[in-house]
């Protein structure tokens, strides 16, 4: 990006995982920090957060979603125009994830907290209510946001088309954590082929290594919201 110096605050295991892989996507330089501890950090952060220093001036933008337009937009890359065929569909489901997808997630990982933390003679009732709002509101809700998914992919090969885009990269963590906070995903075909080409991508598994990617970790943090 011209004489700017990139700088990606990145804890792993993280939606910023995202942004360290579009900066691959991107072939752009950049410096990463690690987090290491989250609850050793001096200062609270946002993560994904990037620095962006530019002569004596620097700014900092937060948000996932945000970061990539970012980028993208300052590259031209990954971005669809405004008159392509699928620009409905890339606008859609640039915002989906973090708007629509990645919510219910997030809320079935509260209650698994809370679970885990409520005290031992008491546990059996946080379990209980945790079990109840899954099956009665998060899974239903999760179900048609997968049947949703799996339909668009089973005509498409990325989600605006045949075109790979920053949607693509903003999608990928909600739908790979869904893979195992939702009983049934095995159902749905299209998500797997869809994460296995995902996974095929040179600069995704360089952002893996590159962000210390823990699989085993992941699956074990989003399988107890089951």
């Amino acid at each position: 990006m011209n004489s700017a110096k990139l700088i990606l605050h990145h804890l792993p295991n993280s939606r910023s995982q995202r942004i360290l892989w579009l900066l691959e996507e991107l072939k752009l330089d950049y410096e990463l920090q690690i987090c290491v501890d989250k609850n050793n950090v001096d200062v609270k952060r946002k993560f994904p957060t990037l620095s962006v220093q530019k002569n004596d001036t620097v700014q900092t933008l937060t948000e996932s979603s945000a970061i990539a337009e970012y980028l993208a937009q300052h590259q031209q890359q990954l971005v669809l125009s405004a008159q392509d065929e699928h620009y409905w569909h890339y606008c859609f489901y640039l915002h989906y994830a973090d708007a629509s997808f990645m919510p219910n997630l997030a809320l079935k990982q509260v209650f698994a907290q809370i679970a885990q933390q409520t005290p031992w003679l008491l546990r059996f009732v946080s379990l209980a209510f945790k079990a109840t709002f899954n099956r009665g509101y998060l899974n239903p809700e999760m179900k048609q946001q997968l049947n949703q998914l799996n339909t668009h992919l089973q005509q498409h090969t990325w989600l605006a088309g045949d075109q790979f885009s920053i949607a693509d990269i903003l999608l990928w963590f909600p739908l790979h954590a869904s893979q195992y906070a939702h009983p049934q995903f095995s159902d749905y075909p299209a998500l797997l082929s869809y994460l296995k080409q995902i996974k095929s991508r040179p600069a995704f598994q360089t952002a893996l290594q590159k962000g210390h990617w823990s699989a085993v970790e992941f699956q074990r943090y989003w399988q107890i919201t089951q």
